[in-house]
């Protein structure tokens, strides 16, 4: 009923994503930011999707290459998972609740990078979505060390989460 509530209104997301990569066996490290300022989204599924700018940064050993990709004005799309079905649709990628996919490429030579966060159960509960008009519910949490969940990744990633969530008509 909640979500069936809350997708009979109008999301707006306000807020920044970041997370910070980083891999000691290959040298790779990265950062990406998404800022999201009046972001509409919509909810299909049990998958909250919006777009908005994102900026990447990548610094990588084998093959040696550093190169910045996205721009602050140009949108990409975002997704979060919000219901056990949708989890499990996409097993593969994403299991449990409140976990964001993101990535991208970049520079010449090929230069790109690409994270999945799998958050330990009771690390990071789920977002709370406003359910009626005027209202805002906010999801921000911070976790660090967390397991890339890129199938063969090493790498390990720190996420900050800062969200606000609006319903408009």
């Amino acid at each position: 009923m909640h979500l069936l509530v809350a997708a009979a209104l109008s999301i707006v997301i306000n807020g920044t994503i970041s997370v910070h990569i980083r891999n000691a066996d290959t040298g790779e490290n990265g950062a990406y930011v998404q800022r999201l300022h009046n972001a509409r989204a919509t909810i299909d599924r049990g998958i909250l999707q919006f777009e908005a700018p994102a900026l990447f940064k990548v610094s990588e050993s084998a093959p040696p290459c550093t190169g910045t990709f996205g721009d602050p004005t140009t949108p990409i799309q975002g997704s979060i998972f919000l219901t056990r079905g949708a989890q499990k649709e996409f097993l593969g990628t994403l299991i449990a609740p409140g976990q964001l996919l993101g990535g991208g490429s970049g520079s010449t030579p090929p230069c790109g990078i690409g994270f999945a966060g799998r958050f330990p159960s009771g690390r990071v509960a789920p977002p709370s979505l406003p359910t009626h008009l005027g209202r805002t519910t906010q999801w921000k949490f911070t976790v660090r060390h967390v397991p890339d969940a890129t199938p063969g990744s090493d790498a390990i990633e720190d996420w900050t989460v800062d969200l606000r969530f609006t319903a408009r008509p």
